[in-house]
């Protein structure tokens, strides 16, 4: 029953698994036969049985080549798994029913495991946390870095350019550089379009956005506003001024993406945030019009697909365009402090009035709401079944669906 091809070192330690009686049979050996709290087993990558079975059942640590043969090694643990949740919001209860629903979670606790945990998951105001770096972790909710191409308002849209299927999802897009203005072509694109949008590469909630319907207005704003020179990079976009309106009001949907290495998942539901006031061109200097980031007040918030027509179409096009979106970054590393990881992304698009999907951005750090609200909650959990679930198989039967769709 042991690897017989594996190193001297290890021999100990790793089981080779032919069929699920060796597997029964192992688990069922007394622990203290066993080095470690866990049992390391290797099956051939072949066996596509017992893949099925252990997937379903243990850790898969992924695959192993030894002395030109190829297995795949899964863990079965003779512990529960450990969990570290850190968020400053107040619903760390919440989450730690989650786990216990599961039946074989328990909170990772400093002293007794070491520095190593099963699963971290961390909120915008840990991710960069040092004292977290010299954790140890088989699981985490970060990605290594938040500077890849589809996060910037600029790069995104040069990326997706180069995909003919994703065109149509675009509005023209134009970048500045704030101590470089050509003001001639700018002119000529007011010309054209007549209404832009004007934001920092570098922003986000909205901060630093300014809309502009002649060209005069833009270029004294450039010249005589300091906030402007904040952010070397900007992008000049063309502002939908046929949007689609709920309650007579303009809007747009926060949308989230998860990734997890080549992987690319699409939520299927979202938040739809209003403006506060009923649309109207003109008056473009009123955000309470034309300003859509009211994210901290649920007063201004509808929930897609439930309170939108025509949802279905809407939903074809964004899984069609997201699928073009995972050909931006094909590849997510993880911290070198973390085995796997995965990440949450928030994206905005707008509908036009014809029912036509405009991706506006993509944002490394979305705003979620607190697990007190049912979206919040539900947004966790779905994050739980797709990630967690799958790499931790619970002890406890949980209901499956995440309401992730892979697109990529």
């Amino acid at each position: 029953m042991k690897l017989e091809d594996i190193t001297e070192k290890d021999r100990d330690n790793y089981y080779l698994i032919k069929n699920e009686k060796e597997y029964q049979e192992l688990i069922k050996t007394p622990r203290n036969e066993f080095k470690g709290d866990r049992i390391r087993m290797m099956i051939s990558k072949r066996n596509k049985k017992m893949r099925e079975l252990l997937s379903e059942r243990c850790y898969f640590n992924g695959d192993k080549k030894i002395e030109g043969k190829e297995y795949l090694e899964f863990h079965y643990f003779l512990r529960k798994y450990t969990y570290l949740y850190l968020s400053k919001k107040e619903d760390s209860q919440i989450a730690k029913n989650f786990f216990e629903e599961r039946g074989n979670w328990r909170p990772y606790n400093p002293k007794k495991d070491k520095n190593r945990v099963d699963f971290m998951f961390t909120d915008l105001n840990y991710k960069y946390d040092k004292k977290l770096f010299k954790i140890k972790s088989l699981l985490k909710n970060a990605v290594m870095k938040d500077n890849y191409n589809m996060t910037n308002k600029d790069l995104l849209y040069k990326e997706l350019e180069k995909i003919p299927s994703a065109r149509k999802y675009l509005v023209f897009n134009y970048s500045v550089d704030s101590s470089n203005i050509d003001y001639k072509k700018i002119e000529k694109i007011f010309q054209k379009y007549k209404v832009m949008i004007f934001k920092p590469v570098g922003g986000a909630a909205g901060v630093g956005i300014e809309v502009f319907d002649n060209f005069d207005n833009f270029r004294k704003y450039c010249e005589s506003n300091k906030s402007f020179v904040k952010y070397r990079d900007w992008v000049l976009q063309e502002y939908i001024i046929d949007p689609m309106l709920i309650e007579g009001k303009k809007f747009h949907i926060r949308g989230y993406y998860l990734v997890h290495k080549e992987k690319k998942y699409l939520m299927d539901e979202g938040r739809i945030i209003l403006a506060e006031e009923k649309y109207k061109q003109g008056d473009y200097e009123n955000k309470k019009i034309h300003d859509t980031h009211t994210l901290g007040s649920e007063k201004y918030v509808k929930y897609y697909p439930k309170d939108l027509k025509n949802s279905k179409k809407i939903q074809n096009q964004l899984e069609h365009l997201f699928s073009s979106v995972g050909k931006v970054d094909e590849y997510f590393k993880c911290f070198s402090e973390s085995n796997n990881c995965y990440q949450l992304f928030g994206f905005d698009i707008m509908i036009t009035e014809d029912y036509q999907v405009k991706l506006i951005e993509i944002n490394s750090g979305p705003g979620v709401p607190n697990l007190h609200i049912p979206f919040g909650k539900k947004l966790f959990e779905n994050q739980i079944k797709l990630m967690v679930d799958t790499a931790f198989p619970p002890k406890n039967k949980v209901d499956e669906d995440s309401g992730f769709v892979r697109v990529y």
